[in-house]
Order: structure tokens, then C-alpha cells, then sequence
């Protein structure tokens, strides 16, 4: 049996409407897939330009960026901790379009309210390897000697490190922040070479992030 031209060319003309129909359904699903992803997205902390390693973290560095919520991602920054960031001092190199995560800033090295700096030498064996500036520290006596008060010193004070130089034997030159009253006994232990740097986490890494980025 022949079928007839007109009655081909229709039934054609109605599989490509019902096709048609079809993109159309489907192109309001991916719409709205869109516009409720879009709505659990969070603006997080991103590097608008470089910053090398040990340098510090200006304003103009950092910018905002829209992600997308994921209850995987880990410590990410938000939006409102960027001010926090500010003055920080680079961990790593940090490259253009990296979003902050915790772990790649150290604490300000300068000196704030109620410290003093205290320099010291510290021999191998008596700081943590990768010792860097902005690195929060605990300060301790190698042993007790009779012309440092260890009383003042009690076990240990927490220190911030300004700034480090390591000499080609390994040894550092290292600038402290120390609590001012305890900085006397601090630089007592540095002079009589009894001083002993035991490795921290930073309280900025602790305080600055939230894990997991939420909305």
C-alpha cells in the first residue's frame, strides 16, 4: 500500500513538533537546575593577584569570588573574613585566582599591643623544621640555669616569629614577639643560648575560616 506525499510530509511535520515540544520541556528543567544552583552559591575569598611566599597580604590582593556550596569543601574563606586577611603574611606562593584556604597564611609580623622583640640564634635541634615569619611558637628552656628566673618562664609562652635568616650551617637568626612580660626571661634564655622554639598552629588558621563554606 502507497503512502500518500501529503500524509508523509505530515507525519513528519508532527515528530519534529513533538521533538520540539520535547527541547522545550527539557530547557525549563535546565533553567531551573540553574537558578536553584545559583541559589546555593557563597562568596568566598580569592587572590586577585600574586603574592610570594613570606610577604605580607594587602587589600588590593584579595578579591571576592562566587562558588559553588559543597559540603565537602573545607576551609575555604568567607566573604566577610577578607578584612582578616589583610596584613597576614603569605605561607606559600600564592598564585592569581587561588581561592584562600586555611594553611596558606601565617600570622602579621609586626608587633603589636603589649609585646616586645627579642632576637636569638638558635642552634639545629632547637626550633621546628620550616620555621617561617608569622609562625606562632612556644618558647621553652633547653634546662634550667642558675641566671635565668625559669619561674617567669613557667613551661612555656606562645611567640610569634617576625622574621627568620638561616645561616649556611643551618642554624636561624630569629626576631620574636614575646608577651612584654615575659620578654626579660625570653631574651635570658636567648643570651645564654638555653633557648628552645617548639612548634604551634597558628591561631589565625583556627579563627579566620569557616569549614564548611555554608550559605
Amino acid at each position: 500500500m502507497t503512502t500518500k506525499p501529503g500524509r508523509a510530509r505530515s507525519r513528519v511535520r508532527t515528530q519534529w513538533l513533538a521533538l520540539g515540544a520535547a527541547l522545550v520541556v527539557l530547557a525549563g528543567v535546565l533553567v531551573a537546575w540553574a537558578l536553584s544552583s545559583a541559589s546555593d552559591r557563597v562568596r568566598v575569598v580569592q587572590l586577585a593577584q600574586a603574592v610570594q611566599v613570606g610577604e605580607p597580604i594587602e587589600a588590593a590582593d584579595l578579591t571576592l569570588a562566587s562558588v559553588a556550596y559543597d559540603d565537602g569543601v573545607q576551609g575555604l574563606v568567607p566573604a566577610d573574613g577578607l578584612d582578616t586577611l589583610v596584613g597576614r603574611v603569605a605561607a606559600i606562593d600564592l598564585r592569581t585566582g587561588v581561592l584562600m584556604q586555611v594553611g596558606m597564611w601565617r600570622d602579621a609580623t609586626h608587633i603589636a599591643v603589649g609585646e616586645e622583640s627579642v632576637g636569638a640564634l638558635l642552634k639545629v635541634g632547637r626550633f621546628p623544621d620550616g620555621l617561617a615569619r608569622g609562625d606562632v611558637a612556644l618558647a621553652a628552656p633547653v634546662a634550667s640555669v642558675a641566671s635565668v628566673d625559669v619561674t617567669v618562664v613557667a613551661t612555656s609562652i606562645a611567640v610569634r616569629v617576625l622574621d627568620v635568616r638561616a645561616s649556611d650551617g643551618g642554624d636561624l637568626t630569629v626576631t620574636l614577639a614575646v608577651p612584654a612580660a615575659q620578654s626579660i626571661a625570653v631574651a635570658q634564655l636567648a643570651a645564654t643560648d638555653q633557648l628552645l622554639l617548639i612548634g604551634r598552629p597558628s591561631v589565625a588558621d583556627r579563627a579566620a575560616v569557616i569549614s564548611p563554606v555554608g550559605p
